[in-house]
């Protein structure tokens, strides 16, 4: 028998094992290479982000985060639904809100989107306030105070433009007193002065607190609409009621008991001191408070 020669079997198992070492590092080597080269996000980018912009979005992240995932319409903009822009305040979002639930009336799936959308910009609003981003009104930050009287005036300033035409209204009574002779002049041009002052400032709580809407729900509209009625004749009356006693009644009484000797030029234009008067005074009323 011949003699067959011999194998070295280790060589011929280790040539495999090195072969697949070195291909792992090359993979290894090839990987880390990309990653070294691939440029890495940087965030300074988001902290240059300035304040003032980054404040101005926050009501509409939280609009937007405030809607549930399953819900219709999740990714609709709340402030594009109710027509309005994202500053717009509480008057302007609650007077679109009503139209839109009056344009809406009887189609359940629109007004629930609407009804959403109101949520939303409210939760909004209220998340900014809490979180220091927009500035709080002194009415809402102190609207825990307790008031002295429901009657009492509230301040709520309105624009140039109905402050422009309160105080020409009280400069045209004023005018018409004047130019009135002496002998015929009375105390009606100033009431109906007041009654003008009432009309304003039922139209300025119309606009400033609409209620609820008088379509969806009319008794509650008319409730309230009574009460706009006699906020504004108690208010106002009560105002005019008592600058005529400041200025006509108890300087009238006082000269009289007191026997006080005044010039006739102050008596014959009593009536336009008073109308002056009462007109400016009332007109700040509604030119600033509600």
């Amino acid at each position: 028998s011949s003699s067959r020669p011999s194998i070295d079997t280790s060589h011929t198992h280790a040539r495999p094992h090195t072969h697949l070492t070195t291909m792992a590092f090359t993979i290894s080597a090839s990987i880390s290479a990309r990653a070294s080269a691939s440029p890495r996000p940087s965030l300074s980018g988001a902290r240059k982000t300035s304040a003032p912009r980054a404040r101005f979005s926050v009501a509409r992240r939280a609009a937007a985060g405030g809607m549930s995932s399953d819900a219709a319409g999740a990714n609709d903009d709340p402030y594009k639904t109710l027509g309005v822009k994202p500053d717009a305040d509480a008057v302007a979002v609650k007077r679109a809100y009503n139209s839109k639930q009056m344009l809406y009336k009887g189609e359940a799936a629109k007004l629930a989107t609407v009804e959403r959308a109101y949520e939303q910009i409210m939760q909004a609003s209220l998340t900014a306030r809490l979180s220091g981003a927009s500035k709080v009104d002194k009415s809402v930050a102190f609207a825990d105070r307790v008031r002295t009287s429901k009657w009492a005036p509230i301040p709520c300033p309105s624009p140039m433009k109905d402050v422009l035409v309160n105080y020409g209204l009280t400069l045209g009574c004023a005018f018409v007193t004047l130019v009135t002779p002496p002998s015929m002049r009375t105390l009606q041009v100033s009431i109906f002065a007041a009654l003008l002052m009432v009309f304003r400032m039922f139209v300025k709580l119309v606009d400033v607190d609409p209620g609820p809407n008088a379509v969806l729900d009319p008794p509650a509209a008319q409730k309230h609409n009574n009460k706009r009625f006699a906020r504004s004749f108690g208010v106002v009356l009560g105002t005019f009621v008592a600058t005529l006693f400041a200025t006509f009644w108890l300087p009238q009484f006082l000269i009289e008991v007191l026997q006080l000797t005044v010039p006739a030029w102050v008596l014959l234009h009593q009536e336009v001191f008073v109308s002056t008067a009462c007109g400016l005074v009332l007109a700040s009323l509604v030119s600033f408070y509600r």
